[in-house]
């Protein structure tokens, strides 16, 4: 993207104004205490960043093309209503950036009924904002929901940057993560089992698997029950005729290679115990005969979508 003198002015303004103030900041410290010397730093490194994020965006809402009239993506034709602002969550903070909104019309002559939503050009350039949120906060909520409960990683997400999110937002900017994600894993089972079907196997076939083969293999499987949104799946009879939440079985399962141990087996002294390697887990809201399947893309070693997910 292209700068011009104006930007280039208001961004070493800015600069030389947060620079100021964190020197100011210093001569509060005292000698030997880093900790506070660390967080001052990193606040006004953060500051510092969100003003430029806001100043630069702003800057290309302003120079962006605003014409009184365009064909939106819906099909229709839409008019300038104004500059609106939209505020956004980043990881150094929360935003407000002002951008030329449209809405539709309908012109004298047309029949068909006025479309409602309105569109900003400038979220199509920059976006999709999922949840109003920068693509830096949709990476690193969805990594820690991947490995956290909920409510720890919001918990962790907000002690480390200046960012406050509630547990609702966090659950609705991961959806789409998490629907991205099952529809890949079920390719991922659809072209293991295209690929089982096959009467013969190509010798590079082998030759993709990684590592060595697995001597111990160890799969499990269980049940448990969740407590769900009243709403969020079908409803059965008995349960439309109570209130509250309802209940339902998932299916889960790990899956992990056995590797020799060095602890003896109490019952037989000549058996070593198995260690457990790398664990792998599934977990869907499926029954017994559709869950299978899905136990054996983790064996498959380069079929870990954790690993390879492209945020």
């Amino acid at each position: 993207m292209e700068t011009n003198d104006q930007l280039k002015i208001a961004l070493l303004h800015e600069t030389e104004h947060e620079m100021l103030k964190m020197i100011d900041q210093l001569e509060t410290i005292k000698e030997g205490d880093l900790q506070t010397l660390e967080q001052c730093v990193l606040k006004a490194c953060l500051s510092l960043g969100r003003t430029m994020m806001e100043q630069i965006l702003n800057h290309a809402g302003e120079e962006a093309e605003r014409p009184a009239r365009r064909d939106g993506d819906c099909g229709h034709r839409q008019r300038l209503v104004g500059m609106r602002s939209k505020h956004l969550h980043t990881l150094m903070g929360k935003m407000t950036i002002e951008r030329a909104y449209y809405q539709c019309v309908v012109e004298k002559g047309e029949q068909s009924a006025a479309c409602s939503h309105g569109q900003a050009p400038f979220d199509t350039v920059w976006g999709p904002f999922v949840g109003r949120t920068s693509p830096g906060v949709q990476k690193y909520v969805g990594r820690l929901v991947s490995r956290l409960t909920l409510s720890e990683a919001v918990e962790t997400f907000t002690s480390i940057l200046p960012l406050q999110m509630s547990e609702r937002q966090a659950l609705n900017l991961i959806q789409p993560v998490g629907e991205a994600l099952r529809e890949q894993e079920e390719e991922q089972k659809e072209a293991l089992f295209e690929h089982a079907a096959r009467k013969e196997t190509h010798p590079s076939d082998h030759r993709s698997v990684p590592g060595g083969p697995i001597r111990r293999l160890y799969i499990e499987a269980d049940g448990v029950m969740a407590r769900m949104r009243r709403g969020s799946v079908p409803m059965e009879e008995a349960e439309t005729k109570r209130t509250g939440d309802v209940s339902r079985e998932l299916k889960v399962g790990a899956v992990f290679e056995g590797r020799p141990g060095r602890e003896r087996w109490e019952l037989v002294p000549g058996v070593f115990l198995d260690e457990p390697g790398p664990i792998r887990y599934r977990a869907h809201h499926l029954g017994a005969e559709a869950f299978g399947p899905f136990l054996y893309t983790p064996l498959h070693r380069s079929a870990d979508w954790i690993t390879h997910w492209k945020w």
